[in-house]
């Protein structure tokens, strides 16, 4: 979230949808605490009420005896108690503000209690029930400064005002217990803006992680799948680079890198290895009959049947022009020649391209002997046996 201008309460100014979430978690943490602080306020005040009432002979109600202001002030404070109860623990309006300013009624009843006890309390100097009232108020019930000091000072003018008229105290006695009630309610007001500002910043502050984390999230996962793209692009480009662009099979690059990869392979766990040149033959006047595209038609249609026809784990590359290499880890000399051989038969008995060309090729085979140190022996090997083949009548696989 962008910072903006500081407000009146010293926190930045929030938008709209998190001041809107605030106060719908404020009403409902307002309500649970109505009910929880009404809860032992009602058994309080009900064993209070019921120790005045059977602790002596019958008194006449009011504040004129101190036994029936204190049974008085139980049986309020019992009734407004009994109605938080009563409300539950869940708001019952929708509306977040006129829920807030429910929860600020009830409260506010609790002030007319309070002062009554601070004024039944005030011939021995005793705040605490005013305290035990007016604290917690301002510790749990949530709201805007404004209301938290009205709350507070709500409280205050009901015990001034008691006091003031009903309390039988000399002047400076009646005047330092004002002035410690005054305090009192002043530091209980600037403790429930303390901490209503720090819920509120805390919850802003776990708003703006949240909203962070999702965004961060929701960017890990672009950039997953962007980098899964780019894996896969890079796979294709890698594909592309090594591969022959008319005829799909590997190209020189990849060829070589074959050769070298499957030879230190034998020569390391001593494997078999066998490679096979093949040439087309007569392809030049293919080209000058039926047209260049003619021969790359042928080109592909031969590269296809020639790599449908040797093993899985055979790379078939285009060496050049007409020329494909096929090596073939694992195969010895004998087993290479008899699989050509398959493929020679194959090729020559299956006109090829839209035009139905026939054609046959020659090739030349070599396997891996002790004396091959350098794979270009090989390869060498398996070229001087094609030039055999050429020269013995073409169309004939020959072993190196």
């Amino acid at each position: 979230m962008n910072p903006t201008p500081a407000n009146h309460d010293g926190m930045s100014a929030m938008i709209a949808p998190v001041l809107a979430a605030y106060r719908e978690k404020r009403v409902e943490d307002n309500a649970r605490t109505r009910w929880y602080y009404a809860l032992p306020l009602l058994a309080v005040a009900v064993m209070m009420l019921a120790a005045h009432l059977l602790g002596g002979p019958p008194m006449p109600l009011g504040l004129n005896s101190a036994m029936g202001g204190y049974t008085l002030a139980f049986a309020y404070l019992a009734v407004v108690a009994l109605g938080g109860v009563l409300g539950g623990r869940r708001p019952r309006l929708r509306e977040p503000r006129a829920e807030q300013l429910l929860d600020d009624f009830w409260m506010a009843l609790l002030m007319p209690g309070a002062g009554a006890l601070a004024t039944l309390d005030a011939a021995n100097s005793d705040i605490s029930a005013f305290t035990m009232i007016c604290l917690p108020v301002a510790i749990f019930h949530r709201g805007p400064a404004r209301s938290t000091i009205a709350l507070q000072a709500l409280g205050f003018a009901c015990a001034a005002t008691g006091i003031l008229l009903r309390a039988p105290l000399d002047p400076f006695s009646r005047y330092m217990l004002l002035t410690v009630i005054g305090v009192s309610a002043t530091v209980f007001a600037y403790i429930g803006i303390h901490f209503e500002r720090t819920r509120r910043r805390a919850f802003v502050a776990a708003w703006e992680l949240a909203t962070r984390t999702a965004t961060l999230e929701e960017l890990n996962a672009h950039l997953e799948a962007r980098s899964e793209e780019l894996e896969t692009a890079n796979r294709r480009l890698e594909e592309l680079a090594g591969t022959d662009p008319l005829t799909g099979v590997a190209n020189r690059r990849q060829l070589f890198e074959a050769i070298e990869r499957e030879f230190g392979r034998a020569r390391r766990f001593g494997n078999q290895l066998a490679l096979a040149v093949i040439d087309l033959d007569d392809f030049g006047p293919v080209n000058k009959r039926h047209g260049v595209l003619a021969g790359d038609e042928v080109l592909r249609d031969f590269a296809a049947a020639l790599r449908g026809q040797v093993r899985g784990i055979d790379v078939v590359a285009r060496y050049g022009g007409e020329e494909f290499v096929v090596v073939m880890p694992d195969c010895s000399a004998a087993a290479a020649v008899q699989l050509l051989e398959r493929v020679r038969v194959h090729i020559a008995a299956t006109p090829l391209s839209s035009r139905r060309i026939a054609i046959t090729f020659s090739a030349g085979v070599a396997a891996l002997n002790a004396e091959d140190f350098d794979p270009a022996n090989l390869l060498h090997r398996a070229d001087t046996a094609l030039r055999r083949a050429k020269a013995g009548g073409k169309n004939r696989v020959e072993p190196g």
